[in-house]
């Protein structure tokens, strides 16, 4: 199945070009007015991976919308504007920043970006957005040992369950990276799907644990956006990884 998986991190009023992480307020409004109009309706990964092993009906033009790291400019900017066009999202934690700011970032001359407090997640949880890891500490995992690789996903996924009191189902590999040994600690985790950038598979759900995702950039325009969903694309991408 193909459908847009879009990876969005920042949302802000001016552009960063210092970052190719943030989305302006004008952009990302436009983009969602444009989705709007085309009939796109957003599903969670949870209702997307159920789908694929139950065979369960999903609307005519599903859309997922997910955001990295969970910085404050998701819950200050995207929310009243998914909120005003009928959509949620799926934000990505890592555990152990929650209420803190981006310590991965640290020592590469880079602003610290303050993260999502227990009370804004909970309040996205209520308003119906999914709730899905990004790591204890935001590692690359593919250059992680056994034990590392299950704190990643074990431990951050048992940290954001008993904070947020709720399940958590659903991953994404920081920087986009993964290998076997990672899929597999995902699995082993509990998790029923997983999100990366870009494997190369033959739809976007031929793995539901390495989920093929559309990296929205700052520099595109409305026109590359909406290529860059269109099912022609989707499938152009499957291809042209082979």
């Amino acid at each position: 199945m193909n459908l847009p998986v879009l990876m969005y991190h920042r949302i802000q009023l001016e552009p960063d070009k210092c970052s190719d992480l943030a989305v302006t307020v004008k952009a990302f409004q436009a983009q969602m007015a444009w989705l709007k109009k085309q009939g796109y309706q957003t599903i969670t990964l949870a209702r997307l991976s159920g789908s694929c092993r139950d065979k369960t009906l999903l609307p005519a033009r599903p859309l997922i919308i997910t955001f990295d790291d969970a910085y404050v400019s998701v819950f200050e900017w995207a929310r009243p504007i998914l909120a005003a066009v009928g959509f949620t999202a799926t934000v990505f934690v890592v555990s152990r920043a929650v209420g803190r700011y981006n310590f991965w970032d640290d020592g590469q001359n880079l602003p610290r970006l303050t993260c999502l407090g227990i009370s804004e997640l909970r309040n996205l949880a209520d308003a119906g957005w999914e709730i899905g890891s990004h790591g204890t500490e935001h590692l690359n995992m593919t250059d992680l040992s056994g034990e590392q690789l299950r704190r990643e996903t074990a431990d951050s996924k048992q940290e954001l369950e008993k904070k947020l009191e709720q399940p958590v189902e659903v991953f994404a590999y920081p920087f986009g990276s993964w290998n076997e040994p990672a899929r597999l600690a995902v699995q082993s985790a509990g998790y029923g799907a997983a999100c990366a950038i870009s494997p190369g598979t033959s739809s976007v759900t031929a793995d539901l644990l390495a989920l093929r995702r559309v990296y929205v950039k700052p520099t595109d325009s409305l026109w590359d956006f909406r290529r860059k969903v269109s099912p022609w694309y989707l499938s152009y991408r499957a291809w042209k990884k082979r």
